[in-house]
């Protein structure tokens, strides 16, 4: 790229600022068009059941991710930039493959990306307008601590409204979530305990108030057993099992010593909501798997991601365990939720004939990945009565 001649300086109230940063504050060109795609909350990139090396060779397993027009993601730490990473083209998985619209076009912005300062270190304003003169479906926005020169122009890019009003999708890949990322970004890309993810911003004030009924009160110390609104809880709990169980699974839970958990939303000067139930047997009695019993959200929370999350919360319970402890997760899936349990991996047992109309619940596992060394090895939980019934 040929040298440019060094650029004058603009003014904000706010920063004092390159003038290229100033062009990049212009309108974004809206996206252009993807064949096929006519509502922007369209899926035109996803990840489901895939794998993905993201420090060293230590793989991670990814439930569900997604990208529509409408995104406003923030990849947060290592496990974050993995996934931008994947999205960019940039790293392979080791695992699954990648789901993408065929016209998609992804551009990185960041103090990293080759060509973009010139040799006295100013932003090259004629390379910024090239990469949206292209009309991309995705901006990602690279935080770049290291570099001072593009601190004050990341920083205005998240706070100004030509970028907030954007037609395609924001990925801001940060290292951590400060006040200005949360402003733009309503979901994260994260990861723990051998797992990648996708969950939306708002629900970190939800709560998991695990074993309710207390069924590991004498091994599991971190059993939260709140009293404040949990009767209510329960009773709702068990109107949410009759409608899609046909059972009081508050009861049996009971009878059977199966851990109830409860993710609740909490609320100012109200009881707190409930958002989904789980119940599950963990490993014992000569079992090595851990089972999920019963997994329900309530009909006025659905498509919220609550189920998604507690999955998540027990995956990595398990994940946490000895191989030799859980070696795997099981559960009996109505037929109509087995696509969502596919997105973590689990995988039909049976050899069912799934077109037979009497046909409603199929046994699913997932084989049980360890974080934790065999000599890690914690105390085994009791667990209830096996039960092989549907989630």
């Amino acid at each position: 790229m040929a040298p440019v001649a060094e650029v004058d300086e603009v003014y904000s109230d706010e920063l004092r600022l390159p003038a290229a940063a100033a062009t990049m504050l212009l309108p974004w060109p809206v996206p252009t068009p993807l064949e096929g795609v006519k509502s922007r909350k369209r899926a035109i990139f996803s990840l489901e059941a895939a794998n993905v090396a993201v420090e060293g060779d230590v793989v991670s397993r990814i439930s569900s991710v997604r990208l529509c027009l409408e995104s406003r993601v923030v990849a947060v730490g290592a496990a974050g930039r993995a996934l931008v990473e994947v999205l960019l083209g940039d790293r392979k998985l080791a695992g699954g493959r990648v789901q993408a619209h065929d016209g998609l076009r992804a551009v990185r912005l960041g103090a990293s990306t080759a060509g973009w300062m010139d040799a006295d270190g100013h932003f090259d304003e004629a390379a910024v307008v090239a990469a949206l003169h292209c009309r991309p479906h995705v901006v990602v926005l690279e935080e770049g601590v290291e570099s001072e020169a593009w601190a004050p122009i990341f920083e205005r890019l998240l706070a100004c409204a030509e970028v907030s009003v954007f037609r395609g999708a924001i990925v801001v890949c940060a290292h951590e979530e400060r006040p200005a990322v949360r402003s733009l970004c309503t979901e994260r890309w994260t990861g723990a305990d051998g797992w990648l993810w996708q969950e939306q911003l708002a629900g970190d004030a939800l709560e998991i108030w695990e074993d309710v009924l207390g069924a590991l009160s004498t091994k599991c110390d971190k059993s939260i057993r709140p009293q404040e609104g949990l009767d209510d809880l329960l009773r709702e709990c068990s109107e949410v099992a009759q409608h899609f169980f046909s059972e009081d699974s508050v009861a049996k839970a009971r009878a059977r010593g199966w851990v109830l958990s409860l993710l609740v939303e909490p609320l100012p000067e109200e009881p707190p909501r409930l958002c989904a139930f789980m119940c599950h047997r963990p490993p014992g009695h000569g079992r090595n798997d851990l089972h999920v019993a019963r997994l329900a959200v309530p009909e006025t929370a659905r498509r919220g991601g609550y189920g998604q999350r507690l999955m998540h919360w027990i995956l990595r319970k398990a994940a946490n365990l000895p191989k030799s402890e859980c070696a795997w997760v099981s559960l009996s899936s109505l037929d109509t939720a087995m696509p969502f349990y596919e997105k973590f991996g689990f995988i039909d047992m049976t050899c069912d004939d799934m077109e037979d109309p009497d046909h409603f619940q199929t046994w699913m596992e997932l084989q049980n990945v360890s974080v934790v060394s065999e000599a890690e090895d914690t105390e085994d939980e009791e667990g209830g009565e096996d039960d092989e019934e549907s989630s």
